[in-house]
């Protein structure tokens, strides 16, 4: 009689059930695993063998066949190997047949202990939405199981505990509590050991409030990285929801996900399309996945590959990815903050007060066009970060990184309280029509009027400065956009 257990396959973020059947029967010695497994479900053949001696059970010496349902999708993954041991030692008859609704998954090792495996927040949400109410899992993924609520939950460390669990000893439901993810703070730098650069500051703590992108341009050695790193330290911790996003796409990547601080994903200049949007044939997350609710930093923005930079079009809008790699599709969130960091020109010192640029004119519109109309359209503020005299160094920094993090977690606060049930988190998510309801003074909008004029503004640039002027008001607790609100939002804009 086949054994039939349940566990997973991954598309995205999106986990699909898959039933193993298992069946030992008379005939030649041999191992077969159908319903197109991949090679490293393939390679579980061994790992099971070995982990079953190791374990002092016996390895069937018959006919073994593992056939995993559906058999037209592909499977791939070492979190097959536990239900494939478990469903070849009650075939065998080696242990009694479980008749519980569970869902399995683990990797093996040589020596019958159980890993930790990806995906298993999708895992429990798929049991979860399927009405399975126990979970047989690793102990090392048993800290983020825990953030699904109305499933049970065994983590094991061994294949032997995992035997025992089935067969109803008792080795209690697993849960974790909410304090275990508590946010740690971020260790990336503090305002307070910055010194200079009070209008950058003021930018980033809008843009920390609001959730908007930020483009910060300067000579080399400014700073401009130094601020970036401790931009981190003014976003407040992740909510439960957020979390639980967080740690699914990047429990996809690696097994046990992120803690409780918010994602800062530093991408290199080299980086390729893949890198940073993912897809191939896995589906993988890429960078502006992985910095979904946190931070993507950008240094060196303008000399990014032009394919690169026009790939963030969707994300900076905070539209999800559709990824395909053959028939299969898959949609990734992606909304993060993307700050960015550059030169003025390509040897660094346009502008600059101490030192001559070497640039010709053709090198400063060879530069400028790196850069297409409709990406910096997209971004929320713009601000300079010059070269610091030398009495600046010598001053008392401003306040410090958990100071400003208590003015943006105020700020929040008021957004959560405007938002709630709009299912959107911070200001930079603010849809038209939220934005047209938004109202403004007369001078509020002679000002924007001229503005829109002068500068020639497309929509979106409208709606990205009312945006930040939502957030200004935010953080002065005012209920309505004032014109001193939308003088500052603009501002930002036209530096670009």
């Amino acid at each position: 009689m086949a054994i039939s257990l349940l566990t997973y396959r991954l598309r995205g973020l999106e986990a699909l059930p898959v039933h193993m059947e298992v069946d030992v029967g008379p005939g030649m010695p041999v191992f077969s695993i159908v319903g197109m497994a991949g090679t490293s479900v393939q390679e579980a053949k061994d790992r099971v063998r070995s982990a079953m001696a190791a374990s002092g059970f016996r390895f069937p010496l018959t006919r073994k066949i593992v056939n995993l349902a559906p058999a037209e999708v592909s499977k791939s993954g070492s979190h097959f190997d536990l239900p494939m041991a478990l469903g070849l030692l009650m075939a065998s008859s080696q242990v009694d047949t479980c008749e519980r609704k569970i869902l399995v998954l683990g990797e093996l090792g040589l020596d019958g202990s159980v890993r930790g495996v990806k995906g298993v927040l999708s895992a429990l949400l798929m049991a979860r939405a399927a009405g399975v109410a126990e979970v047989l899992l690793p102990a090392e993924n048993v800290r983020e199981a825990g953030l699904v609520e109305g499933v049970r939950v065994f983590g094991v460390k061994s294949l032997r505990e995992a035997v025992g669990v089935l067969g109803g000893e008792s080795l209690p439901g697993q849960r974790v509590e909410e304090e275990m993810f508590e946010w740690a703070g971020f260790h990336g730098g503090d305002f307070a050991d910055i010194f200079g650069h009070s209008a950058a500051k003021r930018a980033l703590l809008v843009a920390a409030a609001g959730g908007h992108h930020v483009a910060m341009s300067g000579p080399p050695g400014s700073g401009k990285s130094l601020l970036a790193e401790a931009f981190p330290g003014l976003l407040p911790p992740l909510s439960r929801e957020e979390l639980l996003e967080v740690l699914q796409i990047h429990g996809l990547v690696a097994a046990g996900g992120v803690g409780g601080t918010r994602p800062f994903r530093a991408v290199h200049s080299r980086a390729t399309p893949f890198m940073l949007l993912g897809g191939g044939p896995g589906l993988v997350p890429g960078e502006v996945s992985l910095a979904h609710r946190g931070v993507l930093f950008m240094d060196e923005f303008a000399e990014f590959d032009r394919a690169v930079l026009e790939g963030l079009r969707g994300p900076l809008e905070g539209r999800p990815l559709q990824l395909r790699a053959g028939k299969e599709t898959a949609v990734f969130p992606c909304r993060f903050q993307l700050l960015a960091a550059s030169n003025p020109c390509p040897c660094g010192f346009y502008g600059d007060r101490e030192k001559m640029c070497s640039c010709t004119a053709a090198d400063l519109a060879r530069y400028a066009r790196r850069l297409s109309g409709p990406i910096v359209d997209r971004l929320d503020l713009c601000v300079d970060v010059p070269r610091l005299p030398y009495e600046d160094f010598r001053v008392t920094a401003t306040e410090s990184s958990a100071a400003l993090r208590a003015k943006v977690e105020a700020a929040r606060e008021r957004m959560r309280a405007r938002l709630e049930g709009e299912g959107l988190f911070v200001n930079q998510e603010l849809t038209p029509k939220l934005l047209k309801a938004e109202r403004l003074d007369l001078a509020s909008q002679e000002f924007l009027g001229k503005a829109v004029k002068t500068y020639a503004l497309s929509g979106r640039a409208v709606h990205r400065i009312l945006k930040v002027a939502r957030t200004l008001a935010d953080l002065e607790a005012s209920d309505w956009i004032q014109k001193g609100h939308l003088v500052e939002a603009a501002q930002y804009r036209l530096r670009s």
